[in-house]
């Protein structure tokens, strides 16, 4: 403490010495006013800043000079004062390294001798806390090819800088100082990262260097744009690999990517992209060189391609082979085909998809044999390729039919017919081992319906009344994935026209079969003509075509003809009898006994014929003279109308004894047709699967002939 006032005093002591006062209290006018008095003339000092700079910055040196005008060569002494604090200079010039303590008023006086000047008018210095950072600026970052850029460097809110330039060759280099400007403009031909700083005063001050500015020389080197892979077509949603590609050696280049002229954030020489509808350019970039631009690629996705699947056959006979094949439209390359099984969803109008056995990872044959199959399914297949893979849509489904004759549920129809007319209700059943049943179509108009969604489903049976587009098949689906037999329904569009009366579902070999023609209000008419496979069963008009007994040669399209009028074809069905139980028997049991009884039965009958004299048919010999005595049994006749049959199995043959007068079963004569009677009991053998017996005697019907006047003969058994 003593020491702090010691010091004290002598600074007062001091300054009452130099200027000349007597009173240590006055203030600071009043010294003014005294000093002014006592000075020389009235001349005022100026205090100026030696480089007039709006700003100045911590660090920087800072000279204030005192000047003194009129002053003559006399030497002076000079005295400073900061704001209250006086300073013990006697220096023309303050100078100093500045901080923001610095900042305040300055004023200075001068003596000479025992005169003294005036206080000079205050002096604001201002220094700014934080040291300035340059700035570099480019209008143009990429030298085109033999072109120039220029560069501009500037410290804001600041004058009096002249710029230090550096340029960096590399990412490894270090910056090297390549120019000093007492301008801030430079122009250069070369890439490179270029970066500035201000520098003023003495010493030096220098700014922050700026920050760094990329320079790209354009080289003469176009690349390509290259799609991976090159397939004719590209499917939207596919992703394909573009490549920029450039041709011959080089440095380590990266690369840009633009679409549609706006740049993509990537530097990868291959780029991934979900085809579009868009155009992509690239080039490539080393260190601070550029290529040009790529040739605009116009990427074009197509529509999602279809999976069109089909099936053959489509109707099968139970254990036999299905082949699935799958076509993608439009047609391209490089898919592989997976395969699936259309599962009923319970509860549901849609399908589950299950891939089938070695299907999981796709297979390169666009076809797949199903081996066995015997129950009615509906399969899909899809499409697949690339990486990740792309995948078309699944196909429609595509149902196989079984001709099963015991499928896992059962369709019926009410009435039962395939042809219905228009605005007729029809009840579809469906029967089998399950709670939930659904009933679904697929039109002639290549459209799926289920029956809850055009009409009245009540458990297990659906009510409909059909229109004009509900000609297809039907067949029922169970919760737990089961399939019907499936129904044929057509429906007859005209309200005049006829329709054909023919049973809906499968007849059975051996039964009896009506088929009749009608009107929409009148069930059964006559004068109607039948036609088999577009061939007319008879042509003499009647009201039904009665087969006693089907074949499998009865199956086919059958149609009517009433008054002008046609109906719509029909497939009837054949299949074959169910075995009785006597077949399962060993042959051996069953050939020796059966053929005995044949053996009897022909041997009674052909005594019957060498001994009956009565004959309306002729027994013709090897030899001549059997034409000689044929004309002596013929005009005689009997009216016998039993017509009886026996089907016997193993080494089957049906023999058909047809008494005399008998109507046979209709016999084609080419377009038309005949009857054939009998005056005397005819053998008729039908052999299945064997070579016919052979027999020594021929025997002949007679046959009525039709208007025509042509004739057949109804039955031979020959040698």
């Amino acid at each position: 403490m003593g020491h702090a006032l010691l010091c004290m005093l002598g600074l007062f002591l001091l300054s009452t010495l130099f200027y000349g006062h007597t009173e240590g209290q006055r203030d600071e006018e009043t010294t003014s006013a005294d000093e002014a008095d006592t000075s020389i003339g009235s001349i005022k000092p100026t205090v100026t800043l030696q480089h007039n700079w709006s700003q100045i910055f911590r660090g920087e040196t800072v000279r204030l000079t005192c000047g003194i005008r009129g002053g003559g060569g006399t030497q002076w002494e000079y005295r400073w004062r900061q704001s209250y604090r006086y300073s013990l200079t006697s220096s023309e010039n303050w100078i100093n390294t500045v901080t923001e303590s610095d900042n305040g008023e300055y004023r200075c006086i001068g003596r000479r001798g025992s005169d003294v000047t005036q206080w000079s008018d205050p002096f604001r210095l201002t220094v700014s806390s934080s040291k300035p950072r340059a700035t570099v600026r480019a209008a143009e970052r990429i030298i085109t090819a033999g072109g120039r850029v220029t560069l501009s460097c500037s410290v804001d809110t600041s004058d009096g800088w002249s710029f230090d330039w550096f340029r960096q060759e590399s990412g490894s280099s270090p910056p090297q100082l390549i120019e000093n400007k007492p301008d801030r403009y430079l122009t250069v031909s070369e890439g490179g990262v270029y970066s500035c700083r201000g520098r003023r005063g003495d010493p030096v001050f220098y700014t922050e260097t700026s920050s760094e500015v990329i320079i790209q020389k354009t080289v003469s080197i176009k690349p390509s744009v290259i799609l991976k892979p090159n397939q004719p077509q590209i499917f939207r949603g596919e992703t394909v690999s573009l490549t920029c590609q450039i041709q011959g050696g080089g440095p380590q280049w990266t690369y840009e990517w633009r679409r549609n002229n706006t740049d993509l954030q990537t530097s990868s020489k291959n780029r991934n992209q979900s085809a579009d509808d868009a155009d992509y350019r690239c080039r490539a970039t080393s260190v601070y060189l550029l290529t040009e631009w790529s040739e605009v690629f116009r990427l074009r996705g197509l529509h999602k391609p279809e999976a069109v699947l089909s099936v053959s056959p489509s109707w099968l006979s139970p254990g036999a082979s299905v082949t699935l094949s799958c076509e993608v439209k439009p047609p391209s390359a490089g898919w592989s085909f997976f395969w699936y099984q259309a599962v009923p969803k319970p509860s549901s109008t849609d399908y589950n998809y299950e891939l089938l056995p070695g299907s999981s990872k796709g297979t390169e044959q666009n076809s797949f044999i199903i081996p066995e199959q015997k129950h009615t399914a509906g399969y899909v297949c899809r499409a697949g390729r690339g990486e990740p893979e792309y995948y078309t849509d699944y196909s429609q489904p595509k149902f196989v039919w079984s001709a099963d004759s015991h499928p896992a549920a059962s369709l019926k129809v009410n009435p039962d017919r395939v042809q219905h007319f228009r605005s007729q209700s029809v009840s579809l059943n469906c029967e089998g081992n399950s709670t939930e049943w659904r009933v679904k179509s697929f039109t002639d108009s290549r459209h799926w319906t289920v029956c809850s969604s055009w009409d009245t489903m009540t458990g297990s049976s659906c009510t409909r009344s059909l229109y004009w587009s509900d000609s297809g098949v039907f067949w029922c689906e169970s919760g737990s994935g089961e399939f019907s037999n499936v129904v044929n329904i057509t429906v007859q569009n005209k309200n005049d026209g006829v329709i054909l009366e023919s049973p809906a579902l499968p007849v059975t070999e051996g039964d009896p079969v009506t088929l009749s023609c009608r009107l929409k209000e009148q069930k059964l008419l006559s004068d109607v003509f039948f036609y088999h496979n577009n061939k007319l069963l008879q042509n003499d008009a009647r009201e039904e075509l009665k087969i006693s007994a089907v074949l499998k040669s009865d199956e086919g399209f059958y149609r009517c003809e009433h008054s002008g009028k046609t109906s719509p074809q029909s497939w009837m069905a054949v299949r074959a009898a169910v075995s009785s139980p006597v077949s399962s028997l060993s042959p051996i049991l069953i050939v020796g006994p059966v053929t005995g009884i044949i053996f009897i039965i022909l041997m009674i009958l052909l005594w019957r014929y060498r001994k009956s004299e009565d004959f309306c048919c002729i027994r013709s010999k090897r030899s001549e003279s059997s034409s000689q005595s044929s004309s002596t049994n013929q005009g005689v006749t009997q009216t016998e109308s039993q017509v009886y049959s026996s089907l016997l199995h193993g080494d089957s043959a049906v023999y058909e004894s047809l008494q005399s007068s008998c109507a046979t079963r209709y016999v084609l004569v080419g377009e038309e047709s005949s009857d054939v009677s009998c005056s005397h009991t005819e053998l008729r053998k039908v052999v299945k699967n064997r070579r016919p017996l052979q027999l020594h005697d021929a025997v002949y019907c007679n046959v009525e002939t039709n208007p025509a006047g042509r004739w057949s003969p109804a039955a031979t058994v020959s040698s």
